[in-house]
């Protein structure tokens, strides 16, 4: 069964929250680093793996909606083409 197509508004504003998510996610991405190779300077590196880890974590698990969204986003221009295409 075949979900509906969300409206350009909606899938927009879907749009908009994956970006910001990811934005946070990359934002996070870079404190980690930084932690990292304070980590690195001030104590050795002892605290560096888990960070690395939550980092592959952050990486592993948050961009999905993102991937997500654009899949919508090219199925609703798909759609409005062929609709375009048919009249």
């Amino acid at each position: 069964m075949k979900t509906p197509l969300p409206t350009m508004q909606e899938a927009a504003q879907e749009a908009e929250f994956q970006l910001l998510a990811a934005k946070d996610l990359l934002e996070w991405q870079c404190a980690l680093s930084s932690a990292i190779h304070l980590d690195h300077l001030h104590n050795g590196g002892k605290s560096a793996g888990a960070l690395a880890e939550l980092a592959k974590y952050f990486n592993d698990t948050g961009f999905g909606g993102v991937y997500s969204a654009i899949d919508q986003f090219k199925e609703l221009g798909e759609a409005t083409q062929a609709q375009g295409g048919a009249a």
